[in-house]
């Protein structure tokens, strides 16, 4: 057996997920469906999608849960590699792109209905495939809405699909919490930083913050700013395929 990666044994992982969940899935989307033809604002739709998605995505690996299942699906003949590329192309590919057709449909027919049920004529908008305001849901760029959506659904889809491996119940709730304390700890080092290097806390727009090292005052703000923009985008790029990585390691660590 090919033991790295197999595009054969990946389809039948796929088809095998499906098989065992063609129910669940055919009533979750006919739901969603039903959801969108009902919700049309932007941030809904948006705040919809993403917090579906987390969930999904927290119940990737929920199997290992319970011992005779996480045994079973330990000996499934495929590599690790294979079985979390399974679990990324749904929580990721699939999933997003379920509920943009599904999101498409619905809109269609809701504006439609509610046309001829209350004798109106509202064109049919899709505004996600258009917004500018969507992405205020993650605090992402507002260029290219829809890219950026993707970009932020699966950073999403990432944490909470990494969580499902290091939290064997509540994994949802597990994960946000560790998320917030993340957030807290994070905070605090940036607060400290910002004490030690600047004598402050908060870094006005339009504050010229000079150093102490015998240099010429400069506008260090706008120059600390820009870099810390350029910074976060090269993260913002990095962290989905980090986060992938450490999911194989983690799973790769789980025994029969």
């Amino acid at each position: 057996m090919n033991t790295i990666f197999n595009i054969n044994r990946l389809g039948l992982l796929l088809k095998r997920y499906f098989l065992e969940n063609k129910q669940r899935e055919l009533t979750f989307w006919g739901i969603a469906t039903v959801v969108f033809m009902i919700m049309h604002q932007t941030s809904s739709v948006s705040m919809f999608i993403f917090i579906a998605g987390m969930i999904f995505a927290a119940n990737t690996f929920k199997i290992f849960g319970y011992t005779p299942g996480g045994m079973h699906y330990l000996l499934i003949p495929a590599t690790h590699a294979e079985k979390l590329a399974t679990g990324i192309i749904l929580n990721t590919f699939y999933y997003f792109g379920m509920f943009l057709i599904t999101y498409t449909i619905g809109t269609v027919i809701g504006i439609n209905a509610g046309n001829i049920i209350f004798g109106t004529n509202n064109p049919v908008v899709l505004s996600l495939f258009q917004t500018e305001n969507g992405m205020q849901l993650v605090g992402l760029n507002n260029h290219h809405g829809l890219l950026y959506i993707f970009k932020g659904f699966a950073i999403i889809q990432a944490i909470f699909m990494l969580g499902s491996l290091y939290f064997k119940r509540s994994a949802v709730g597990r994960t946000m919490l560790s998320i917030i304390a993340l957030g807290i700890v994070l905070g605090i080092i940036e607060l400290i930083m910002l004490k030690s290097l600047f004598g402050t806390y908060h870094l006005g727009n339009d504050m010229n913050i000079s150093i102490n090292l015998n240099l010429l005052s400069m506008d260090f703000n706008s120059n600390f700013m820009s870099t810390m923009n350029i910074i976060s985008k090269i993260i913002g790029y990095l962290i989905i395929p980090f986060l992938w990585t450490v999911s194989y390691f983690r799973l790769t660590e789980k025994e029969v």
